[in-house]
């Protein structure tokens, strides 16, 4: 059950100089919801959805943003991933999809370089369901960095180019910032989904907690869209 209390994790100074070095903070192309909002009123006594406070910044570029939280170790994120895929497919034009790997690591893989080393070498949708079977499924010790540059190289990835867009200037600020995300959207179990800064949904239980999930977050959407269109009438007077 998700924490509506949602106690505050310490972030340590090196990681605020690590961001602000990056110019990660908050930045006008970043825009935070004027205050928190009220779960939409389906949902206000479901125990698997909380609002968010503080709420956190989104995007200003007019559109909703759904956020995935993940690992690539995590048993629920490999069982939900083909029902996202199908699930990201049917959004309407106004909401965006992004996945955030998570701070933790499960089954020893850090998740955040793997993700967006890849996704710099456009190789990200290509394998991103067969790192999570090869973890998950066929129990790849992908947490062993031997094992997974052997893994990666049967793929067909190039691990000198792998190598050194890992250590590229954008590629740490990306890992960077995901990593101070968990923090700041205090995530404590994965997958968990945000909408909009505003809210948080984690899977139900039972054998349909997938899909009361996307049920939930597609009542959220609807919620942060009156949320936006509210400030922005607000804004006009």
């Amino acid at each position: 059950m998700l924490n509506s209390a949602r106690v505050k994790s310490a972030v340590t100074p090196t990681l605020i100089s690590k961001i602000a070095s990056a110019g990660l903070l908050a930045s006008a192309a970043f825009l935070a919801p004027l205050a928190i909002a009220q779960l939409p009123t389906p949902l206000q006594n479901n125990p698997n959805v909380v609002t968010l406070n503080p709420v956190q910044p989104v995007e200003n570029d007019g559109k909703i943003e759904v956020l995935e939280f993940f690992a690539y170790g995590c048993p629920h994120c490999a069982a939900l991933e083909p029902k996202i895929e199908t699930w990201a497919k049917k959004l309407p034009p106004d909401v965006k999809l992004k996945r955030v790997p998570a701070l933790n690591p499960i089954r020893g893989i850090d998740s955040a370089p793997l993700f967006y080393t890849l996704e710099a070498m456009g190789l990200q949708e290509k394998l991103r369901q067969k790192i999570f079977d090869a973890a998950n499924v066929e129990n790849v010790i992908l947490g062993n960095p031997a094992t997974l540059n052997t893994w990666l190289e049967k793929q067909g990835v190039d691990l000198k180019k792998y190598a050194d867009v890992q250590k590229s200037f954008s590629i740490q600020n990306k890992i960077t910032r995901a990593k101070k995300m968990s923090i700041d959207y205090m995530i404590r179990s994965v997958p968990m989904m945000v909408v909009n800064g505003q809210y948080a949904a984690e899977v139900p239980g039972g054998t349909s907690g997938q899909d009361q999930l996307f049920a939930n977050v597609d009542q959220l959407i609807v919620g942060a869209r009156a949320v936006d269109k509210t400030v922005a009438a607000s804004a006009k007077k």
